[in-house]
């Protein structure tokens, strides 16, 4: 009799920490809304999810969204702020001047890096590619 109670008591602690570790991992895969958000693109279309001011550059977190199965090239990003202008320097996730392609979801996570910059509010993202260029309004939320 004493067992059974052991088994079930293992079988109900099994379960509890089941329930826990796919609450945590459905929490850390869920979309998060964005802090910023910027106006359609026509040629290429840019979620930014967060900007990390640091000492030495500032980098922008965000994601390409796109058709799947289509290609697109950007050739550059430069952010403009009030009469200051801030041109990428870095992009990981895809390459400047070099073509990519969406996989099944339309999305590329992308790191864009700029110079130091001050704390911005809201600005103009302007986007070259060889199909046009997108210049996008950002706001802070």
């Amino acid at each position: 009799m004493e067992s059974k109670k052991n088994n079930r008591v293992w079988i109900f602690g099994l379960a509890v920490m089941f329930l826990l570790v796919t609450a945590f991992v459905s929490y850390a895969r869920s979309e998060r809304k964005p802090r910023y958000s910027l106006s359609d693109g026509q040629h290429l279309t840019l979620v930014i999810d967060s900007i990390d001011y640091r000492a030495d550059l500032t980098r922008m977190y965000g994601k390409f969204v796109g058709r799947p199965h289509t290609s697109q090239q950007v050739k550059s990003i430069t952010l403009h702020n009030g009469s200051r202008s801030y041109a990428a320097t870095d992009i990981d996730g895809v390459d400047f001047d070099r073509w990519f392609q969406w996989e099944e979801d339309g999305v590329i996570a992308v790191e864009i890096d700029f110079d130091k910059m001050p704390e911005i509010k809201t600005g103009r993202l302007v986007i070259v590619t060889p199909r046009g260029t997108d210049s996008c309004t950002m706001t802070k939320q």
